[in-house]
């Protein structure tokens, strides 16, 4: 097993790794240990994420990066689908401790885990699933900022498609600590990205997803 660090700035998310490395020593390998209410609304978020696939010729083998994956679950959820059965995962997360959680868990030879703050190496699609969520005392514009620049920095690592979610800013309901992003703002961001972006909030959670495609 082998761990890599790649922390850089920002400094802020040194502190995010510890809350999440005390969540799963806390609750372990469950929704809960990476900050989700329920199994079904992380099940219900990877189902949303993967409709990218639907209308992009995958490629065989397919190459995959779980950006932020915690420990592991969207490879669970994955590995069970027929068209990704010679896929090569790559889950990458700024926490050791999930890390080290997902290498115990899972032992499939097309998983790789690696603890970073950024890909090393490009894939065909490129998942997001809550990464951005969570920014404890941070301003909302420096963790704006923060997120558009990650996003940039995944594009190029991304050659077929790149699907994230976050929490929308229009939801009544608001947790201290979390951010709250508006999909218009996103939408526009993303567009200077490719032309073939999707916005996704049909689904009953206070989040959406967006679909960044490339032509």
């Amino acid at each position: 097993m082998k761990f890599f660090r790649n922390w850089g700035q920002p400094p802020f998310l040194k502190d995010i790794a510890e809350v999440f490395s005390r969540r799963v020593r806390s609750f372990g390998e469950t929704p809960t240990g990476v900050l989700w209410k329920s199994s079904e609304g992380q099940q219900l978020r990877f189902e949303i994420l993967v409709g990218i696939l639907a209308d992009i010729k995958i490629p065989e083998p397919v190459s995959i990066s779980d950006f932020g994956c915690g420990y592991g679950a969207m490879f669970d959820f994955l590995s069970d689908l027929p068209e990704l059965s010679k896929m090569i995962y790559t889950g990458y997360d700024i926490s050791e401790e999930m890390i080290h959680a997902a290498w115990q868990r899972i032992h499939d030879p097309r998983a790789t885990f690696t603890e970073a703050m950024k890909i090393d190496r490009a894939a065909d699609f490129t998942f997001v699933s809550g990464t951005y969520n969570l920014k404890l005392l941070v301003e909302d514009e420096p963790w704006n900022d923060y997120v558009k620049s990650s996003l940039k920095a995944l594009w190029p690592m991304t050659k077929k498609g790149l699907a994230f979610n976050m929490l929308d800013k229009e939801h009544p309901d608001q947790g201290e600590g979390l951010y709250y992003a508006d999909a218009g703002t996103f939408m526009d961001f993303c567009s200077e990205l490719s032309d073939n972006v999707a916005l996704i909030d049909d689904y009953p959670l206070n989040e959406w997803t967006i679909f960044v495609r490339r032509d």
